[in-house]
Formats: C-alpha cells, sequence, structure tokens
C-alpha cells in the first residue's frame, strides 16, 4: 500500500509515552516525553517547531494516546496524565487557525485503510508503550457511543490459576514490558538484544497476548485488512510469537481472507494520519461555509 504523502500547509505530529514525533513538509523532529511530560511541555514544542518554520502551517493534526471530549479536549490519556485537559484550540489559536486532534490508533487506521475499497471492515492496532486500536466496520469509523471504541489496550486476559486478570497493556504493551524489568524502552531493546532471558520471556509473552486478541478481533470483525505498527512490533522474538498466536487461535477461514500488513517500518505513520484527518476537516469546513455573493 502507498502511504500518504506529507501535506504542504498542514503539521502532522504524534505525542506518545516516549516521545513526540513532528512532520511537516521534508521536515522531522522528535523529542522525548514520559510520564512527566505535560500540557505546557507539549505546547512549548509545538510552538518553537511553528515559529522556526519559513512557511509556517496553517493547521494542525495531532494523534494522541488517549480520549478526546465532545470538544476535542484530551479527557483522559493513560500514558501521558499531564496532558489531560488540553485543549489545542484554545491554547494555540494565536499560532494555528486550525487545529485537529485524534486518537493516535484511530489516525494510524485513517492512514492505513486509505486504499481500500469503499465499505471495507478493517483493523489497525499500534503496539508502543501501549496497545491502541481503531476499527473501520463497513467503510465507517466504529466510533461507540462516546467516540472511544478501540480499547484494546483494556481487554481483559486471564492469567495462570490464581494470578487473576490484567490488561492487554500490562502484558503487550512495551512501556509496561520495560517496567516489569525495571527499565525503559532503550533499557529494554539493549537487553533483548544481549539474550537475556527474562527479557526475551516477556518479550515472548507480550507477543502470544497480543496475538490471541488479534484472533479475537479477527474472529469477530472478519475484517479485510489487519494493519499492525509501532515500535514495540520490533521487539525481538515479539512478532513471531504474535504470529503464532495469531494463526493458532483465528479461524482459519477469517484469517485466510485478511491481509496482515506489519507497518512497524513506518515510523510516521500516526503523524500522517494526523496531518490527513486533519486537512480533510478543513476541506468539510470550507464545504460548509456559505458562497460569497457577487458584489455589484
Amino acid at each position: 500500500m502507498s502511504m500518504p504523502s506529507r501535506f504542504e500547509h498542514t503539521l502532522g505530529a504524534d505525542l506518545g509515552g516516549s516521545k513526540l514525533l513532528l512532520c511537516y513538509r521534508d521536515q522531522r523532529q522528535t523529542l522525548p516525553t514520559g510520564p512527566g511530560f505535560d500540557a505546557a511541555a507539549l505546547e512549548v514544542a509545538l510552538r518553537r517547531f511553528v515559529q522556526t518554520q519559513d512557511l509556517p502551517p496553517r493547521r494542525l493534526g495531532l494523534a494522541i494516546p488517549g480520549l478526546l471530549d465532545e470538544r476535542q479536549a484530551i479527557s483522559a490519556c493513560d500514558v501521558l496524565p499531564g496532558v489531560v485537559g488540553w485543549h489545542a484550540a484554545s491554547a494555540l489559536a494565536d499560532l494555528l487557525p486550525a487545529c485537529w486532534l485524534v486518537n493516535d490508533a484511530k489516525a494510524a487506521l485513517h492512514a492505513s485503510t486509505a486504499d481500500l475499497p469503499p465499505g471495507s471492515t478493517a483493523a489497525t492496532v499500534m503496539v508502543g508503550t501501549a496497545v491502541g486500536c481503531g476499527l473501520l466496520a463497513d467503510g465507517q469509523l466504529l466510533r461507540g457511543a462516546q467516540g472511544w471504541a478501540g480499547e484494546l489496550g483494556y481487554w481483559p486476559v486471564r492469567q495462570g490459576q490464581g494470578q487473576g486478570w490484567r490488561r492487554l497493556d500490562e502484558l503487550a504493551g512495551g512501556g509496561y514490558i520495560a517496567a516489569a524489568l525495571g527499565t525503559d524502552g532503550p533499557g529494554l531493546r539493549a537487553r533483548a538484544d544481549a539474550g537475556e532471558p527474562q527479557a526475551l520471556a516477556l518479550i515472548q509473552q507480550g507477543g502470544e497476548a497480543l496475538g490471541a486478541a488479534l484472533a479475537g478481533l479477527v474472529n469477530l470483525l472478519n475484517p479485510r485488512r489487519l494493519a499492525l505498527g509501532g515500535g514495540t512490533l520490533r521487539l525481538p522474538g515479539y512478532l513471531p510469537a504474535l504470529r503464532q498466536s495469531l494463526q493458532a487461535l483465528a479461524l482459519p477461514a477469517l484469517l485466510q481472507d485478511c491481509e496482515l500488513l506489519e507497518l512497524a517500518h513506518v515510523d510516521d505513520l500516526v503523524a500522517q494520519g494526523a496531518a490527513l484527518l486533519a486537512e480533510q476537516q478543513a476541506q468539510k469546513r470550507a464545504q460548509q461555509q456559505p458562497a460569497s455573493r457577487p458584489q455589484g
């Protein structure tokens, strides 16, 4: 599939639990985030980037790892609690004429399904610090009652006898795997590359858990495409464990008809999806404006 090109007047941004990626025209900038990264730090980063551009962007498409309310304020964000309550359109009114925020998995869904035929059913799952999911049902974004459908990271997973239940995030999210080892993302990668048995075992467990959840999605939704992205997929052993679990638990006929699209190598997938959505929102609003009447 072909990914959307970078847009001439739109800044695409991907806010994650470990980094903020900014994509504008032919430029990319990556800044570290982390649990202490808050709304003030986000606003400073966006302002500095925009103010250094010779041709400043006209609009912002920002993907966030959380939920938005009806005003497009951030209403929940487990991995970055300091950004909850932030409203981009108000905070950046003097800088950017238009801002559009979207859940990161839904941005990835938009970018990774743009080439599908109308009426398709598809799912896009992003695995970074935690697990996110966007769902397309018969050509329409599956929103749910409040627009929050797709919280795959909260999929309950039964542990061994006497161990109770855990969220999928806690088993399959890269940030949670790293925390279980008392390290961070780069530390997890280093220990896995060094072949540390405990790190490799937790990575395999995470891949297996996600593969089982994906089998549930395939069996439930019968998607035409299942797209997978995010840096955690690049951990050694994660994808093989995921594929094995998915193959074992999905109905063969449904899995055979589902294209498994692995996009772990597309680092700016989410940012490009956010930019694409911001462009489409701008076009929609322009079409809704009443036509100007001729003078004279």
